[in-house]
């Protein structure tokens, strides 16, 4: 077996930041779905293909891994963190396809405020991870971890209000299908910004490791 040495090091933070800029554009793009209702099924098709290209980068760091001897952080660290990464990117495909299943036509103004708190989410964790080469970068990772976690309770007040709307709405109008299908597409984008903050508590416990 081929043990590779230095060069891996540079792999792995290549693959780090490209798996975060990678999220980010899934975030522009749901966030750019939500604004604009338009061509809905071209850009699902387009989150859809950024979410493949999130699961190729996984399978690199997976297969890498094995063959290399020495790494910046640790083993469990290094796949705890891409995979949590992906896991934020499969939530945001999730939310498109949702949209398509329940036909939505209209796009109420809580899935647009989620959305918007994603993409900040995504832009905070990509910015960290790409200051995770330089230890001297640590506070300033420390400090986007902690703007990602007001984001997500942000997301969680976003939510409770968008739901109670949702029941007084459907009690009025005895519309319970719309009813499930918002209720559903919420919480599922609130749940992203907790795959987000999954992957900052990840990004936390490396630079705690490695500090």
């Amino acid at each position: 077996m081929k043990f590779s040495f230095l060069p891996a090091e540079v792999k792995f933070y290549d693959h780090f930041e490209n798996a975060s800029a990678n999220l980010l554009n899934g975030a522009r793009l749901l966030q750019n779905l939500l604004d604009n209702f338009e061509n809905v099924e071209e850009q699902v098709a387009q989150i859809t293909e950024i979410e493949h290209q999130g699961d190729f980068i996984v399978h690199e760091v997976t297969n890498l891994l094995p063959r290399t001897l020495i790494t910046p952080i640790d083993h469990e660290d290094i796949q705890r963190l891409v995979s949590a990464v992906d896991d934020a990117l499969d939530a945001i495909q999730a939310v498109a396809v949702r949209l398509t299943i329940y036909q939505i036509s209209d796009v109420r103004k809580p899935a647009k405020r989620l959305a918007h708190l994603i993409l900040e989410s995504a832009q905070e964790l990509d910015a960290a991870i790409h200051a995770l080469r330089d230890k001297r970068q640590y506070p300033k990772i420390k400090e986007r971890i902690v703007q990602i976690n007001t984001l997500e309770n942000n997301g969680d007040r976003v939510l409770q209000d968008g739901l109670s709307a949702l029941v007084s709405s459907a009690v009025h109008r005895d519309d319970i299908f719309e009813f499930i299908r918002w209720k559903e597409i919420y919480e599922l984008l609130e749940a992203t910004t907790d795959r987000i903050e999954d992957a900052g508590d990840v990004l936390q416990r490396v630079i705690i490791a490695n500090a």
